[in-house]
């Protein structure tokens, strides 16, 4: 359940930039080698994701190179764990994720602080920084 909550807050708060399409860049084929490396766990998915998702992850990748180390990790990280849940897990994800983007701007700023104080936890440092 925290898994979930973690992605979808994560979805929510990372305020993505969605990149420029750029024709003939929709297959996993025409990516940079750095666009695959960063992008490595969503190449098995990559081809069937829909246009809007691949300019996100495009987008990624371009702010990746600004990124210092322990961001880029954590991006890493988020990927790998979007890719490991099943279907359904990510369903359920992206449920919590339209729950939290309907709320009030007082609600979502009192679930960002929270998840703000999570984060500087201890707890959540032994989970995510192994």
């Amino acid at each position: 359940m925290a898994r979930f909550l973690t992605l979808a807050l994560w979805l929510y708060f990372s305020l993505p930039t969605y990149a420029q399409s750029e024709p003939g860049r929709s297959s996993w084929a025409r990516l940079s080698p750095q666009e695959k490396q960063i992008l490595a766990p969503l190449a098995k998915d990559w081809d069937r994701m829909g246009p809007a998702k691949k300019q996100k992850w495009l987008g990624v990748t371009k702010r990746y190179r600004s990124m210092d180390p322990l961001e880029q990790q954590r991006i890493q990280t988020h990927i790998r764990d979007w890719d490991s849940l099943t279907p359904d897990q990510r369903k359920q994800a992206r449920k919590k994720y339209q729950k939290i983007k309907k709320l009030s701007p007082e609600k979502r700023l009192e679930i960002k602080q929270k998840w703000r104080k999570y984060k500087q936890s201890s707890k959540y440092r032994e989970k995510n920084l192994k």
